[in-house]
């Protein structure tokens, strides 16, 4: 088999040794996603279908100045990075995330995209500030569905590590050098400890929040999802905060409509509920403004 053919089989077990990049085009822009012993395989893939594109066209309405800051809770590999460099080439970029492994190629698509404006903390964000254990599903370090909550998916088998979170008296020194424009916040069941982290950032900023809140995993803890979603929302409305869920098109490439609503649905996850976990977080005095340059 050639080279040129393993590399059309992204399944080839050879990929999983090599360190490369690939071209990706999402619209007008050209992205390089790099390949390391087979970490950035799904990054590409992910491009290459053009899935999730409706936080494209979000991110393409964000309020406000270009040099406003764009604040994001769990960089993972970098995807919310590609995605807002495909809209805006300079908006100041600031990711947090705790895991090495991630963080460690997410410096390579930086660096090789020579993607300006971004700083990146080897860390999270909580309520306190301190170490804590990183639930890494067994032998996939850089996975996406990496917790800080040990019970959120039990019966699974988990690899940990040890990870510095900061609260917001730590934060605040990078956030206040730029007004800061809006925060992505995806942090597989910790929303309510982040949103507890910054939310004296958030009374004083006022960004609009993009916001994962999962379903329960079918193995998991109805009533304590429920407890920790109802915390949530309390908290949202003590920082004066309207909650909307977001409907996608079938194909996921756009958003249908922004539903307002008072208490999260809890139900167990499933492939019919799997794209109706995202959220928009609007400040009560900005909502409507927001809400029509964001539809």
């Amino acid at each position: 088999m050639s080279l040129k053919s393993t590399l059309r089989d992204l399944s080839h077990p050879i990929l999983r040794h090599l360190a490369f990049s690939l071209p990706a085009k999402v619209e007008q822009h050209v992205i390089r996603i790099p390949i390391l012993e087979g970490t950035g395989l799904g990054v590409y893939e992910q491009f290459r279908r053009g899935e999730e594109a409706w936080k494209l066209a979000l991110y393409r309405r964000l309020p406000g100045d270009s040099g406003n800051l764009f604040l994001d809770v769990g960089a993972n590999l970098g995807q919310t990075l590609i995605e807002l460099r495909q809209v805006d080439t300079h908006r100041p970029y600031l990711g947090f995330e705790p895991n090495p492994d991630c963080l460690h190629y997410v410096y390579r698509l930086i660096k090789i995209n020579e993607f300006p404006n971004v700083e990146l903390v080897a860390a999270g964000i909580g309520d306190s500030t301190g170490l804590l254990t990183l639930y890494l599903p067994a032998g996939r370090s850089t996975d996406s569905t990496a917790t800080l909550l040990e019970d959120l998916r039990p019966e699974r088998e988990y690899d940990t590590r040890h990870v510095p979170i900061f609260s917001d008296e730590h934060v605040n020194g990078l956030i206040a050098k730029r007004p800061l424009g809006f925060v992505k916040i995806d942090v597989e069941g910790a929303e309510l400890e982040v949103l507890r982290g910054i939310q004296g950032i958030l009374r004083r900023e006022r960004p609009p929040i993009l916001c994962e809140v999962l379903f329960t995993d079918p193995k998991g803890d109805l009533e304590a999802s429920r407890t920790r979603n109802e915390n949530i929302m309390s908290l949202l409305r003590d920082l004066n905060y309207r909650v909307l869920q977001i409907r996608k098109s079938p194909d996921l490439r756009s958003t249908v409509g922004f539903v307002p609503i008072e208490i999260f649905p809890v139900d167990y996850y499933c492939p019919a509920n799997m794209h109706e976990c995202d959220y928009l977080f609007l400040p009560d005095e900005r909502a409507e403004e927001l809400l029509n340059k964001m539809a």
